[in-house]
C-alpha cells in the first residue's frame, strides 16, 4: 500500500509540473450604456430643396422638385436628393467588457469585446422584420448577420513588463498620442515597447499594421502584386515633471492599398504613398490654469505605379500637370487653455485643420493640401480625430455613427477653424457644462461661403452612485451659410462653358461646376440626448 501511495504521489507530482501555468487573477473592467436620441433634421435642406453637397450633378438624372414640381437635376445614381425635414429618435446600447488574466507578476493576457451594440429594436440583420425573431434562419441573413448583434472580440494581446520596458504584442489600443486632439482610439495589429528612462524621460517605438492584402484574397485584394498593404513604423519621446509634460512623435507610414490595383477606393488608383508625420504636444499646469497644445503635420508623396492604365495623374484629374507622382502636406494645430475656479471651470479652444484648395486644386499645384483627401480610416493618423467630440452635432462620430453622414461633414473635425468657448460646475453630484462654438471652412469653392455654423450645448449629469451616472443634453445648430453652396449645371454645353475638368469615377455627362446664385435654403439642427452609464 505504501508503495502504491508513492506511486500516486509520484505521478501527481509529474502532472503537476507538466499542465499549463494557469492565471493566477483575473481582472475584469468595463462599461454599459443606453442612450436615448433625437435629431431635428437629417439632411439640413429645407424642405423640397436640393441637399447642398451634391458632388455630382448629371444632366441624365433629374428629380421632381416638391416646391415647384419641376425637374432638377441631382447626383448622378440618385433618385430624389430633395430636403425632406425627417427628423429621428432611437435608443442604442453597448456592452464592453475587459479582462485582463494575470499568468505571472509583469505578465498578462488582455482581452476586450463589445456586446449588443445596437439600436433597440433594430432587428434588420434577422431578414425580416418580427420584432420577436432574435436570430437568423436562412443561409443569406446568416452571411449578412452583424457581429455587432452579438459579441465582436476587438483586442487581444500580451502586455509584458520586462526589464527593458513594457511590451504590448497583438491587436491593442491605438491611435491615442498627447492630447485628446488627434485621437481616433481603436483596435490595431502591433508590436509597441515602452522605456522609461528615469522619473523624467521616456522613449518607445512601434510597429502597426492596418491592412494587410495579398493575391490569397486577404483583405478582399483581387490583383497578383504582393506586400500590397498598408503599415507604419513610430518613434515616441516624452519629457515629464511634476506640472509640465511634452512629447514628440515622428511616423513613417507605407500605403499600398492600391498597389497594381483600383480596388480601395479611399485613395488614389495604381498607387503608392509614402509619407511622415511629425506631432508634438505640451500639457502644462500652472496653478489653476490648465494648458494644452498639439500639432500635426504630414509630408509625403502618392506616386504613380509603372502599369496603371494612364500615363500620368493628368488621366486622374484632366487639366492636371503631366507628372508621375503628387505631393501631400497637411497641417493641423490645437490649442486648450483651462482656469478652474473652486467647484467651477471656464476654458477656451481653437483648433485648426487645413483644407484643400477646391477648384482644380492639385491642377494648380500638383499637391493634396489638406483633411479633404485624408479625413477617411486609411489616414486615421492625420486629421481630428473622433475622440475629442467637441461638439454634440458637428464632427461627433457618434452623430455619423448613428444616423450616417448626413451633413456630409463625417467623423473627426476636417478643413476647418474652429472657435469654442466652454465652462462647468459641479454641485454635490451634479455637473452642468456649457459651450458656445463657431466655426468656418479653411476652403471653400469659388462662390462657396466658409460659415459652417454656430453651435450651443448644454449638458447636466448627476451620479447616482460611484458607478452608474445619467446624463441629459441637447445642442442646436445655427446653420452656416457654407451648407446652402451646391455645384452643379443644366447641361453639358454649361458645363463646359464653366471651364470644370470631367470628374473621375463619374458616368458620361456627369460634371462639375459652378451655377451662379444655385442655392439650397437650409434649416437649424437640434438634437437632444440622455444616457445612462454603468461603468466598474
Amino acid at each position: 500500500m505504501k508503495k502504491l501511495w508513492i506511486v500516486l504521489l509520484s505521478l501527481a507530482m509529474v502532472a503537476a509540473f507538466c499542465m499549463p501555468a494557469s492565471a493566477v487573477d483575473v481582472k475584469f473592467s468595463g462599461s454599459y450604456y443606453i442612450a436615448g436620441e433625437y435629431y431635428s433634421d437629417l439632411d439640413v435642406a429645407d424642405e423640397g430643396d436640393l441637399t447642398g453637397w451634391t458632388p455630382y450633378v448629371s444632366e441624365y438624372d433629374t428629380a421632381v422638385s416638391k416646391t415647384t414640381g419641376k425637374a432638377v437635376p441631382v447626383a448622378w445614381g440618385a433618385t430624389d436628393e430633395c430636403g425632406s425635414d425627417v427628423s429621428t429618435a432611437f435608443f442604442r446600447q453597448r456592452l464592453r467588457i475587459q479582462t485582463e488574466f494575470v499568468v505571472s507578476p509583469g505578465l498578462s493576457l488582455i482581452t476586450r469585446f463589445d456586446a449588443l451594440e445596437k439600436i433597440w429594436g433594430d432587428q434588420q440583420w434577422t431578414g425580416t422584420r418580427t420584432p420577436y425573431q432574435s436570430r437568423p434562419h436562412d443561409s443569406s441573413d446568416i452571411r449578412n448577420a452583424k457581429e455587432q448583434e452579438n459579441i465582436e472580440f476587438e483586442q487581444a494581446y500580451i502586455q509584458y513588463m520586462s526589464k527593458v520596458g513594457l511590451w504590448w504584442i497583438g491587436i491593442a489600443p491605438h491611435d491615442f498620442w498627447g492630447t485628446t486632439f488627434g485621437d481616433s482610439t481603436q483596435s490595431e495589429a502591433l508590436v509597441q515597447w515602452i522605456l522609461p528612462i528615469n522619473q523624467n524621460w521616456i522613449i518607445g517605438a512601434k510597429y502597426f499594421k492596418h491592412y494587410e492584402n495579398g493575391p490569397n484574397g486577404f483583405g478582399g485584394y483581387d490583383g497578383d502584386a504582393i506586400d500590397a498593404d498598408d503599415s507604419a513604423y513610430v518613434g515616441v519621446g516624452i519629457f515629464k515633471t511634476q506640472n509640465i509634460e511634452t512629447g514628440l512623435k515622428v511616423a513613417y507610414r507605407q500605403l499600398r492599398q492600391n498597389k497594381d490595383s483600383d480596388d480601395y477606393s479611399a485613395i488614389p488608383p495604381f498607387s503608392k504613398i509614402d509619407g511622415w508625420l511629425i506631432t508634438p504636444y505640451f500639457k502644462g499646469q500652472f496653478g489653476p490654469v490648465n494648458i494644452q497644445a498639439e500639432v500635426e503635420y504630414w509630408n509625403g508623396e502618392v506616386e504613380l505605379e509603372g502599369n496603371a492604365p494612364f500615363a500620368n495623374y493628368g488621366g486622374v484629374v484632366p487639366g492636371m500637370k503631366a507628372t508621375d507622382s503628387i505631393d501631400m502636406e497637411f497641417w493641423a494645430a490645437y490649442i486648450d487653455a483651462k482656469v478652474d475656479v473652486g467647484p467651477a471651470w471656464v476654458g477656451g479652444r481653437f483648433i485648426y485643420v487645413s483644407g484643400d484648395e477646391k477648384d482644380n486644386a492639385v491642377a494648380n499645384d500638383d499637391e493634396f493640401e489638406g483633411s479633404d483627401f485624408l479625413n477617411n480610416r486609411a489616414f486615421e493618423m492625420c486629421w481630428g480625430g473622433v475622440d475629442l467630440k467637441q461638439t454634440l452635432i458637428l464632427w461627433n462620430e457618434d452623430v455619423t455613427n448613428w444616423t450616417g453622414d448626413v451633413w456630409d461633414l463625417g467623423p473627426g473635425i476636417k478643413n476647418a477653424q474652429f472657435y469654442q468657448i466652454y465652462g462647468g460646475y459641479t454641485w454635490k453630484d451634479f455637473t452642468f457644462t456649457g459651450a458656445l462654438a463657431y466655426a468656418k471652412a479653411d476652403e471653400t469653392w469659388r462662390g462657396q461661403d466658409d460659415d459652417y455654423g454656430w453651435e450651443l450645448d448644454v449638458t447636466a449629469s448627476y451620479k447616482i452612485t460611484s458607478n452608474l451616472t445619467y446624463m441629459v443634453g441637447a445642442g442646436y445648430l445655427w446653420t452656416g451659410d457654407y451648407f446652402k453652396y451646391r455645384r452643379g449645371f443644366a447641361t453639358e454645353a454649361d458645363a463646359i462653358a464653366a471651364g470644370p475638368a470631367i470628374t473621375v469615377g463619374a458616368p458620361p455627362g456627369a460634371y462639375q461646376a459652378l451655377v451662379s446664385g444655385w442655392e439650397t435654403d437650409v434649416d437649424d439642427v437640434y438634437m437632444i440626448t440622455n444616457k445612462l452609464t454603468l461603468s466598474f
